[in-house]
């Protein structure tokens, strides 16, 4: 299955960060493990694309908590 996200981190009167993703997802199955799989696909800081800067910076300091919150929310859809 798949869905796609946006998640948000915001600080008022300071910044607004939103990052897109597509979330991959196989249930656990009798022959197979489950299996899942996120793609950042955009990152805006206050309307600015920085999915480079993303991955070269910030993507091993909120890449566990965006992988938490596309877990959580994998069934909501945008």
């Amino acid at each position: 299955m798949k869905t796609n996200g946006i998640y948000e981190i915001t600080e008022p009167f300071a910044y607004e960060l939103e990052i897109h993703y597509e979330y991959y997802w196989e249930e656990v199955a009798d022959d197979a493990p489950a299996e899942d799989e996120i793609e950042v696909t955009k990152v805006l800081l206050n309307g600015a694309d920085i999915l480079t800067f993303y991955y070269d910076f910030l993507d091993s300091e909120i890449g566990g908590q965006l992988y938490e919150y596309a877990q959580e929310n994998k069934l909501n859809k945008l």
